[in-house]
């Protein structure tokens, strides 16, 4: 009897291996691959890390912000003029009203008060530039902002304005608005310089309040 032996086309070809060729295309296409990847999650954190960055500062900034125009507006008495953690010396009437503190009181009582003052003369390992302080006559001490500076040259000071945003006036007039400009060369958190010669042009942050005080 004469018999008839049949290879299984199908099971030859799943035996049959790659080429020598067709592995270096395969193993390029591969790293490829993963290099691209990579690539897409190490832009994706450091974005997260800018985008994370102005938002922690924008937040902190509006907290700090927000108690700075919640005291103008609760004010009865306030003056502007030179000062520090430890004085303070008003700008007298007829002149420019215009400096780095603002002292504010919120009953007639001077003798209680809260100081806001710009600072530029501190340590350079903690105050590397300007930054905004908040005290009171009770002893509290708070720093609102950090990382300021006067590159436009108008900026970390408190000035009278009226109504229409102009100033700064010379006298103390009823319900004058309060102007402050903040420039800031460094987002707080986290420490993140950007931008030609380490600033980032437009976080400024221009704030202006009124006394809603009747009297």
């Amino acid at each position: 009897m004469k018999t008839h032996s049949f290879r299984n086309k199908t099971s030859s070809a799943a035996e049959a291996g790659l080429t020598m060729v067709e592995m270096m295309v395969t193993i390029a296409i591969f790293v490829m691959l993963v290099t691209a990847f990579i690539s897409a999650n190490i832009f994706g954190l450091r974005y997260d890390q800018l985008v994370c960055s102005k938002l922690g500062a924008s937040e902190q900034s509006r907290r700090s912000f927000e108690k700075l125009t919640s005291d103008i507006r609760a004010s009865k008495i306030w003056r502007i003029g030179t000062g520090n953690q430890l004085s303070f010396a008003p700008v007298s009437n007829a002149s420019l009203m215009i400096g780095n503190a603002l002292q504010l009181s919120l009953t007639t009582d001077t003798n209680i008060y809260i100081r806001y003052y710009f600072e530029t003369n501190g340590p350079a390992t903690t105050q590397p530039n300007g930054r905004l302080v908040r005290i009171t006559s009770g002893g509290e001490f708070l720093v609102c902002a950090q990382y300021l500076t006067n590159a436009s040259g108008t900026s970390m000071v408190f000035q009278a304005q009226n109504y229409l945003g102009t100033g700064a006036l010379n006298d103390y007039q009823y319900k004058y608005v309060i102007d402050t400009l903040m420039e800031f060369y460094q987002f707080q958190f986290p420490k993140t310089y950007v931008g030609p010669g380490y600033y980032y042009d437009y976080y400024r942050i221009d704030l202006k309040a009124a006394s809603h005080s009747p009297s």
